[in-house]
């Protein structure tokens, strides 16, 4: 399950890192009118990252 208490969010055109939003309204749709939009957590130092080089 999803922690519902924050979001992440990228900037439009992915111009910039995402950050993590707290899931209110009042701050998210600011933001989605902006050109924002959800996306997965970036992944962390602890997380080994795997590409698909077929």
């Amino acid at each position: 399950m999803t922690d519902a208490t924050h979001v992440w969010m990228k900037p439009p055109f992915g111009l910039g890192e995402p950050k993590e939003v707290e899931a209110k309204p009042e701050l998210i749709v600011p933001l989605m009118n902006a050109g924002w939009s959800q996306c997965d957590p970036p992944a962390s130092n602890d997380e080994e990252v795997t590409e698909d080089v077929r």
